[in-house]
């Protein structure tokens, strides 16, 4: 993984951004490097939990002198404020005015690297990925290895917050292919070979359909709903005589090991377990067990 295109590449890829970018947007635009890191192995899961919270993604191929896939990670609503800022005739595909500029962007990193990579780089058609409709798509487009560089990303005097640049050597971009419409045949009855059924028979189905057909309707009322969410790391029972000595700097101990995946309580019932993650400064929890569907009903009665 650490060839010398890998290690460079994504610094190439923000020293484009910061010359093509400002021309582009038609104003100050800067990626600046916070860090970066190789992963590999075991260590991908963890990585790509936090790299999910930037959930607007443009995945572009690699070709020729290198390998893999080149993934730009920005939040939505900064994509949002990219793409308007882009005057970009539309496609009829989604950010149109996004892909051009990571587009462009990657068309003058393939330019600077041309001198040590073994061959002119290409870089593919920008795929737009919604993370936040499609969790699973980035491990799937990364594979077993990732280098990620973590940047500040200011546009204009609007933007001030963070941005990634992932190159997944081994990784893999496959377009996905249009669902098709599955269409049942339809069965008709003979005219005559059958006797009527009783009008009391064929009331009961019906009436189930009903049921069915307004549960989500019902459920749509409840949906704004706002439920108490609670992370457990563990449980303890301390005598009074310990709790009235407390203080600061009492360590408190408690049931659980610090490996082991603390508990998503809502309404006071355990709904999921998962592992405690740090996003922007703030502690989250990756959900890694949930339960059955009607334990969650129940804990939201």
């Amino acid at each position: 993984m650490s060839d010398p295109i890998a290690k460079q590449l994504i610094a190439a890829v923000s020293s484009s951004w910061n010359e093509t970018a400002p021309s582009v947007l038609g104003c100050p635009s800067t990626l600046s490097l916070l860090a970066a890191k190789e992963v590999s192995g075991d260590g991908i899961t963890s990585a790509l939990a936090v790299a999910m919270t930037w959930s607007a993604a443009f995945a572009v191929p690699i070709s020729d002198g290198a390998t893999g896939v080149l993934i730009c990670l920005f939040k939505s609503e900064e994509s949002d404020e990219i793409d308007r800022l882009i005057k970009q005739s539309g496609d009829g595909l989604p950010r149109p005015g996004a892909r051009h500029l990571i587009n462009t962007v990657a068309q003058g990193a393939a330019t600077a690297l041309s001198s040590i990579a073994p061959a002119p780089i290409a870089f593919g058609n920008v795929t737009y990925i919604d993370l936040a409709k499609a969790e699973s798509r980035l491990a799937q487009i990364v594979g077993n290895s990732v280098h990620i560089g973590t940047f500040s990303l200011t546009v204009g005097s609007d933007i001030m917050s963070q941005a990634l640049l992932l190159h997944a050597p081994e990784g893999v971009l496959e377009v996905e292919p249009p669902k098709e419409t599955v269409t049942k045949p339809v069965q008709t009855e003979p005219a005559t070979t059958q006797q009527p059924q009783p009008q009391a028979t064929r009331r009961t189905p019906n009436n189930n359909q009903r049921r069915v057909e307004a549960a989500p309707k019902n459920i749509e009322r409840l949906l704004e709903v706002e439920l108490d969410v609670i992370v457990r790391f563990g449980i303890t029972n301390v005598p009074l005589r310990d709790v009235v000595r407390m203080g600061v700097g009492t360590v408190i101990e408690l049931n659980r090991t610090v490996d082991e995946p603390v508990e998503l309580l809502v309404n006071g019932r355990q709904l999921a377990r998962g592992e405690v993650v740090v996003v922007d400064g703030y502690y989250g929890v990756r959900i890694t067990e949930i339960g059955p569907t009607s334990e969650r009903a129940a804990a939201i009665s």
